[in-house]
């Protein structure tokens, strides 16, 4: 007790971080062992009524923690590279659940690269957007999304007004969509034109400003709702020292770890770390 009042607030949540990062990681690796537990029934050998005890007496898990680690196991049966960091240890089963109802022998490996570097909640948003990619016909999804456009009256009386004059509304928009989208490519050029080589990773204020004119607040991958938090380079501005807009996008917090995430040298640096 002398020794702990003698630390320094610094060494003492240093002391903390250690040992909780520890517990965490003999947790994941007991969770790990309960499949073999169960198989063996060796909770009966040692006077365990069942293995769910035997979890919450020596692990003090709950009984759905029990439950989600055998039928974990259960799933990766035939996907080694995910069993494998399930019973290292190294990668929390959280994690694994995250990923557990999209692997297939054919993206084990890939998914296994995901668990290491991702944080749990872009493992989540990197999950949901391989479900939406998996996603054959859209177009209930996009009808879905049609009365969450907000138009405002005077909006639709607009409109209403073009169609009753036999303009066709759908040409009407995707003109003005079209034409939208030319003057941005038009801006984004006379930017580039102007735009000086730079080792300074400030973006200027008028690419910003055309980025967000392009895509507004949101992040820029297609159905993704959150706010946009970072500005990716699409290239990296390591080997290409230059804010070209045509090469930047706006991401959410969980896409740009996404987004790094598929540079393999980024990937190889923390993986090694």
């Amino acid at each position: 007790m002398d020794h702990m009042r003698g630390l320094s607030d610094r060494e003492l949540l240093a002391q903390c971080v250690k040992f909780g990062r520890e517990a965490l990681l003999w947790r994941n690796k007991f969770r790990a062992l309960l499949p073999e537990v169960e198989r063996r029934r060796l909770y009966r050998k040692k006077g365990y009524k069942s293995v769910y005890e035997f979890g919450e007496r020596l692990a003090g898990l709950s009984m759905a923690q029990v439950a989600e680690s055998l039928n974990v196991a259960e799933r990766l049966e035939d996907k080694p590279a995910l069993k494998d960091l399930l019973e290292s240890g190294e990668v929390s089963v959280n994690k694994i659940v995250r990923v557990v109802s999209i692997a297939t022998m054919e993206n084990d490996g890939e998914l296994a690269e995901k668990v290491q570097i991702l944080s749990l909640s872009a493992l989540k948003t990197y999950v949901q957007d391989l479900k939406l990619d998996s996603m054959v016909d859209q177009t209930s999804l996009v009808q879905e999304e049609i009365n969450e456009y907000g138009l405002k009256g005077e909006v639709i009386q607009r409109l209403r007004e073009l169609k009753e004059k036999g303009i066709d509304v759908n040409e009407a928009l995707l003109e003005f969509l079209n034409q939208r989208e030319e003057e941005i490519i038009q801006a984004k050029d006379h930017i580039v034109e102007e735009l000086p080589e730079s080792s300074s990773r400030y973006i200027p204020t008028r690419v910003k400003n055309i980025l967000k004119q392009e895509y507004g607040t949101s992040c820029s991958v297609t159905y993704c709702r959150k706010p946009s938090g970072n500005i990716h380079h699409t290239r990296r501005f390591g080997l290409n020292p230059s804010h070209n807009p045509n090469f930047m996008a706006p991401l959410c917090k969980e896409h740009h770890q996404i987004a790094h995430s598929l540079d393999v040298k980024v990937t190889e640096i923390r993986m090694k770390k």
